[in-house]
């Protein structure tokens, strides 16, 4: 029998990705009380960049230097996308609390000028970003140094090999060299979480250390996959770097991600000294609303908690993360059956070439809002006065390739709140 359990908070945030995170972090950190639900194994996923507009035109398929520039022409060419309800100001105040954040649980992001960075990932091709964690900086942009370059893999780690990766750097001037290390036990392959804690021992550090320096009197910068510790990565990074006497970088891969873990355990360090209280993996349900709070019920395995809000922040996600549910002809919004763009009809859904380049309309799909990042009815109204959504759930934003994803999760998170906390001000003055 699941334990009974009522409870009231100032801000419900549904969902714990990124854009559930954010949203809980600028809401506990203006003293709101916050309680969050959602499953933060999300964030494994993640690959830890943080992307604020790294393509535009969309069908174009055109890399942009200066996502701020790019935003300005996005905003003008498309009215209802998320970046066009709000100022680059706000763009720009959201991006620095995320990473002032991080920063302030250990995280360190970097972040220099208004430009887009070039990273190398796992297969070899360049992707656009804006923030990177400290310990990819000295991998941007590699294109336009001249240094020799050592990449680095490890014999049975799936997803990642040094060969492919140097195959994106034949055009630069310096060379590329490949080290493939066997490491002892290696039989069934490696698990990432498992070599990453490796990278946590001084003896490890030091094995690592005699076999690139091999390639001491060749190379001056390393590329490893991006595995560098659970914990304290950019001290571990430092370390080896003054043992081999060459900068150091890290290399994005495929999931599951540590550089996302890193993020998770972030955020939940953080949140956890700011008294934010955690529902994992429960399911929420809109019961009713009580004069001008939410009522609504979160479900886990061992309690069934009845939730008092004044503000609910919906960061559901899509269809993976379940705020959005496709039926055969229809998709529904899961927690408050709100009004859901989508194509007119199950035929326009996908295009039927799959890498068509004006994408497929359902990832056009989702929310529509008022510039507060309030969901709107079909008359194109607010549905409640204090219910928000932020992320992946809003309609008009083909993140994936817009390379925009963090950028419009981060500045809807954090204006939803913002909005919210303005309100309630005004009220108590």
């Amino acid at each position: 029998m699941k334990i009974q359990k009522n409870t009231d908070c100032d801000v419900l945030v549904i969902g714990a990705g990124l854009t559930g995170m954010i949203a809980a972090a600028r809401a506990s950190c203006l003293g709101l009380n916050t309680i969050q639900t959602g499953n933060s194994s999300a964030l494994f996923f993640a690959s830890g960049l943080l992307d604020l507009l790294g393509v535009y035109p969309m069908d174009s398929g055109k890399i942009i230097k200066d996502p701020y520039s790019g935003i300005k022409k996005l905003q003008s060419d498309q009215p209802e996308h998320p970046y066009s309800k709000i100022s680059q100001k706000q763009i720009r105040d959201s991006i620095q609390f995320l990473t002032n954040f991080l920063n302030s649980a250990g995280l360190n992001y970097h972040l220099s000028g208004p430009g887009n960075k070039q990273i190398l990932t796992s297969v070899g091709t360049f992707k656009p970003t804006y923030a990177v964690p400290e310990t990819f900086s000295n991998g941007c942009d590699l294109q336009r140094q001249e240094k020799n370059l050592l990449i680095v893999d490890f014999k049975g780690l799936r997803g990642f090999s040094a060969k492919q990766a140097a195959s994106g750097l034949q055009k630069r001037k310096g060379k590329t060299y490949t080290l493939s290390i066997d490491l002892p036990g290696n039989k069934n392959g490696l698990n990432p979480v498992h070599l990453a804690k490796s990278f946590e021992s001084k003896e490890f550090i030091q094995e690592l250390s005699d076999k690139i320096l091999h390639f001491s009197s060749k190379t001056q910068i390393v590329g490893l996959p991006a595995l560098c510790g659970i914990h304290n990565s950019f001290d571990i990074v430092k370390t080896l770097e003054k043992k081999i006497g060459m900068a150091v970088f890290e290399i994005p891969g495929m999931p599951p991600s540590i550089p996302g873990l890193r993020l998770k355990n972030a955020f939940e360090k953080k949140l956890s000294n700011l008294n934010a209280t955690f529902l994992s993996n429960a399911k929420v349900a809109f019961q009713s609303m009580k004069g001008d709070h939410f009522i609504l019920q979160a479900v886990n395995d061992n309690l069934k908690t009845r939730i008092k809000a004044r503000c609910v922040i919906l960061a559901s996600g899509r269809f993976p993360g379940g705020g959005l549910f496709a039926k055969r002809n229809m998709v529904l919004e899961t927690v408050f059956n709100l009004s859901v763009f989508q194509p007119d009809t199950r035929s326009q859904w996908h295009q039927l070439d799959f890498f068509d380049s004006k994408g497929h309309g359902i990832n056009q799909s989702g929310l529509e809002t008022d510039d507060t990042f309030r969901p709107l009815d079909k008359k194109g109204k607010p549905v409640f006065e204090n219910l928000y959504a932020a992320g992946s759930i809003l309609a008009h934003n083909d993140w994936a390739r817009l390379k925009s994803g963090a950028g419009v999760s981060c500045v809807s998170a954090y204006t939803a709140v913002n909005s919210f906390y303005k309100k309630i001000k005004i009220m108590s003055n």
